[in-house]
């Protein structure tokens, strides 16, 4: 019996091998369509075809070092804000040498925590870098 698919506007016939099962049918589509593990796929037979459409559900994804930096609140960092207002200062003409010592302590902290959030972004990005993608569980036949 043949099998189409019908994903985001486009029709796509499949091979009985892959229309088979859901599991094989996510494994053939998924690396191109990656919502598909977590859609409903709804079978239906119209004139001798089996459409099949996939309904796509809401979940998480990404890895937890992803989806720990999308909860992350949104921050200025501090170094760059104590730099727009010295910048500031110094644009209307105010700052002098004691301004800057009277800052020293929050020049200092905001250097101390710029370079922790830089710490952080680096690691970050290493842990994003290392993730793979994962491939089809079978070969796409058919499409």
């Amino acid at each position: 019996m043949p099998y189409k698919l019908f994903l985001e506007g486009q029709e796509i016939p499949l091979s009985d091998e892959i229309a088979a099962t859901d599991d094989n049918l996510r494994g053939a589509i998924a690396p191109y369509f990656p919502e598909v593990g977590t859609a409903e796929i709804v079978r239906q037979e119209k004139n001798g075809i089996t459409e099949i459409r996939l309904i796509k559900r809401a979940g998480t994804k990404g890895n937890n070092a992803l989806q720990s930096l999308m909860a992350s609140e949104t921050e200025v960092n501090p170094a760059l804000e104590l730099t727009w207002q010295l910048k500031q200062l110094e644009q209307q003409g105010n700052l002098s040498i004691e301004t800057l010592i009277s800052l020293q302590d929050q020049i200092d902290n905001a250097v101390k925590t710029g370079e922790d959030w830089e710490r952080t972004i680096t690691d970050s990005l290493k842990v994003l870098s290392k993730c793979s993608p994962i491939p089809a569980q079978f070969p796409i036949i058919g499409i």
